[in-house]
């Protein structure tokens, strides 16, 4: 024992002494920590603001409070730091009047609450810093380095992409409350202006040659007017990369999506008490048909309601209370039992006979008939497909509600409906139930005859409203669905197989059904006992299909970096109509909204979708364009901005095409010009589009609100920040060719003249299942734009 202790000894001579607060008994290393420490024990405020009556126990966290400190105690509370505008776009905002993005778009700015800080205030606050920054005795140095006096921005050096320069230890700062630390580290970061854009605000990892210059916007201290964009009239050369105006925006939605897995995780399905509450919602109903059938009333033949002998009423998830209590033969008189009976036929079919390369790996047996019945049942199927309405129809909105009848659509159709309300719902039983009968629901529905039958090209199609192509529609339809819930649901064989096999399926299925027949007629003086709303309902849903089918297609060359399978030229198709016209209850109604909202001077059945995108590219909008694209609503938008992907995506992945550049960067700006137009008129806040802001839905609304796509501007920032990389690499390649032909003796005429090098694409790894990619590129803008 004396041998072990001795051994001992000298470890523990040769760590360093502790410094314990005698109050709390916290130990520091350093004893200047445990000094500062000990001051929060104590109620003195030493350091107090020359503006208003704040006091402050640390000059740091004075220094802080000095550059956001707008006067007098109780003003700087009580007025919002943002003009109207920018409170409403959520963008950075320099208080002044006008303030900086105000002034860009030569618009009325206002404060509604006080008026923006005054120039005595400004000058007042600055000399205060001035003489923090001074002090000889800090008690705690800045975290990330010395800022400079008057400025905003870091001393970095001479060279800024060298942050060796900056001090980024964390071993000098206090960590008796990792709450303060964090808020510390927050507010020491440097608020960068949207106009300094530098290569490492785009995460660039180029190597400079020693001692080459660097190309003009590398170099330090060089700033840009924002909106610098050339225009289709401008020189085609870009001369050097423009900086982008990010206009304060950041990734909202997309930074979560490329980092997450799961539908409810990355697209916007409300919250978990939001969709316990459409469950909860269910069973009262179903309590309250259960008393009009006690009192002889005949049941509607489908109410999508839920069965509470098998889900228990008192819990808002639907758990299962009694799975014996549920009997196919207390439903034998309502019709929808027998398009279930259908499903279950077609499971066990692709179960007990299926190709050598089935995905289906299960064996049929009465134990899995049992599971199949009983997920399949008419309670649990209303349940699923109420879910399906009010938590993902939002995101992905090509079925019409109103109009939606179980009984007279094809089983293949409510069996994919099913599996995606179920992956949704709040019941994780729920969930892992759906995942069994994922790749057998697949085999269904793209083995069935509406789907795979070919058509020959030469034999007119059938007009939208015939039974045969309402089949073929909610065969693609169905099969869109299971390509959604595969893609972010299944397994990683199962997304490969959707997105290299089954996908290019469903973009030949949508070309035999004829794109560019997607249009609507001229209803503006279609009288109301002529208005043929079915005719309606099933183009609207055609256009919207068709859309959504290009959308998966920019989704998979956004994130996997997979080449496109379709073409914007083809898509010679009309706009999607306002939701007011969509989810209209009767036919009178819609025809009011169309007349209201579709009028000739309108856009939506008058442009096509490839006529929209070109004019974004090519033409020079004004304000009356602008006016009239903003008509179009977050999912039309949304297809626009996507579109711009499959240009960035060409651009990266060709040879010494530097002009294209150009129509992609007018594109971008037009874009963004009419969404914010969009965004600030009425047009996001009233019908014809809905709620952009309103997040206070019931269960029975729920299915009326926006999905993600009004997160759209995220896929306008990441076309951005791509452009300003690719536009930042091909500079620095010119500035080296150059480089190297001025070191070309002049009298070598043997010698080849030198070529740039081939510039290598941003995402350089294709077919990817995992968003790793674009998810880096983000995180590598979200650390270095900081608001």
């Amino acid at each position: 024992m004396q041998a072990q202790c001795n051994r001992l000894t000298p470890a523990m001579s040769d760590s360093p002494a502790l410094h314990r607060c005698p109050i709390c008994f916290k130990t520091y290393k350093r004893r200047e920590h445990l000094q500062r420490h000990r001051n929060s024990h104590n109620k003195e405020r030493p350091h107090r603001c020359g503006l208003c009556s704040a006091s402050f126990q640390r000059t740091d966290v004075l220094k802080r409070h000095l550059q956001t400190c707008d006067g007098p105690a109780g003003v700087s509370s009580a007025r919002r730091r943002a003009c109207d505008r920018c409170v409403r776009q959520k963008k950075a905002c320099n208080s002044s009047q006008p303030c900086q993005n105000c002034e860009r778009r030569t618009v009325v700015c206002e404060y509604s609450n006080s008026a923006p800080p005054t120039s005595l205030n400004l000058d007042s606050r600055h000399h205060l810093q001035q003489q923090l920054i001074s002090h000889p005795q800090l008690e705690s140095p800045p975290l990330f380095g010395h800022v400079v006096p008057g400025s905003q921005y870091p001393d970095l050096g001479s060279h800024h992409h060298d942050t060796g320069s900056v001090s980024t230890s964390f071993e000098d700062a206090p960590f008796d409350n990792l709450d303060a630390l964090i808020q510390q580290a927050v507010s020491s970061l440097p608020l960068l202006e949207s106009h300094d854009i530098r290569g490492d605000w785009l995460g660039m990892d180029l190597e400079f040659p020693h001692g080459s210059v660097l190309p003009e916007p590398f170099q330090h201290g060089t700033e840009h007017q924002c909106g610098d964009y050339p225009t289709a009239g401008q020189n085609n050369a870009v001369t050097s990369s423009p900086a982008s105006d990010y206009r304060g925006y950041q990734f909202t939605f997309l930074y979560n999506f490329t980092s997450k897995t799961g539908l409810v995780a990355s697209f916007d399905c409300g919250t978990l008490e939001q969709r316990q509450q459409v469950v909860a919602a269910f069973n009262r109903s179903y309590l309250e048909q259960q008393q009009h059938d006690a009192l002889g009333l005949i049941p509607p033949p489908f109410a999508p309601i839920e069965d509470p002998m098998f889900f228990s009423a008192s819990s808002p998830t639907g758990t299962r209370s009694d799975p014996r209590l549920v009997s196919w033969s207390s439903w034998l008189q309502n019709p929808i039992i027998l398009k279930l009976q259908q499903v279950v036929l077609l499971v066990k079919n692709v179960v007990t006979v299926r190709p050598n390369n089935s995905a289906v790996t299960l064996t049929w047996s009465p134990a899995l008939e049992q599971r199949c019945l009983d997920f399949f049942s008419p309670p649990r199927f209303a349940k699923f497909i109420e879910l399906y309405w009010s938590v993902w129809h939002p995101n992905v909105n090509f079925l019409h509600r109103p109009s939606f009848d179980p009984n007279g659509s094809k089983s293949i159709l409510l069996a994919a409906m099913a599996l995606m309300g179920a992956c949704v719902s709040p019941d994780s039983d729920d969930n892992e139930d759906a995942k069994m009968w994922f790749n057998c629901v697949e085999e269904m529905v793209f083995a069935d005859d509406d789907f795979c039958s070919d058509i020959d090209p030469a034999i007119e199609a059938p007009p939208p409203s015939s039974a045969a192509s309402r089949r073929r529609l909610q065969s693609l339809q169905a099969a869109y669905i299971v390509c959604l819930y595969q893609n972010w649901e299944g397994t990683d064989a199962s997304k490969r197989r959707i997105r290299r096999h089954r996908f290019s399926t469903v973009v030949s299925v949508a070309r035999d059904l004829k794109i560019e027949t997607a249009r609507h007629f001229d209803y503006s003086k279609t009288p109301k006992h002529e208005f043929n709303w079915n005719e309606f309902i099933v183009r609207e849903e055609f256009i919207r299909l068709f859309l959504w089918v290009f959308l998966f297609d920019t989704a998979f060359v956004i994130f996997n970096n997979l080449p496109h399978r379709m073409v914007i030229k083809e898509m010679k198709m009309h706009m999607a109509s306002p939701e007011a016209c969509f989810q209209a209850a009767t036919a009178d109604e819609c025809i009011e909204n169309i007349h209201t909202w579709m009028a000739p001077p309108s856009p939506f059945c008058s442009v096509l979708l490839c006529d929209a995108v070109e004019k974004m590219f090519i033409d020079t909008f004004t304000t009356e364009s602008r006016q009239r694209f903003s008509q179009l609503g977050p999912l039309n938008l949304f297809t626009i901005v996507s579109a711009f992907h499959y240009m960035i995506f060409q651009h990266q992945n060709l040879f010494g095409v530097e002009g294209q550049l150009v129509p992609i960067r007018n594109g971008l700006r037009n874009w963004i010009e009419v969404w914010e137009l969009y965004f600030d008129s009425s047009w996001s806040s009233i019908a014809p589009h809905g709620l952009l802001r309103d997040d206070c839905f019931t269960p029975e609304t729920m299915w009326r609100r926006v999905g993600f796509m009004q997160w759209c501007a995220d896929f306008w920032l990441l076309g951005s920040l791509l452009t300003d990389r690719i536009s930042t690499a091909t500079a620095y390649s010119r500035e080296e060719r150059d480089s190297r032909q001025a070191q070309q003796p002049s009298d070598d005429s043997s010698a080849n003249p030198p070529l740039a090098r081939s510039i290598e694409p941003i995402l350089d790894k294709y077919d990817q299942t995992s968003m790793r990619q674009v998810n880096d590129l983000i995180s590598a803008f979200q650390k270095f734009h900081v608001d």
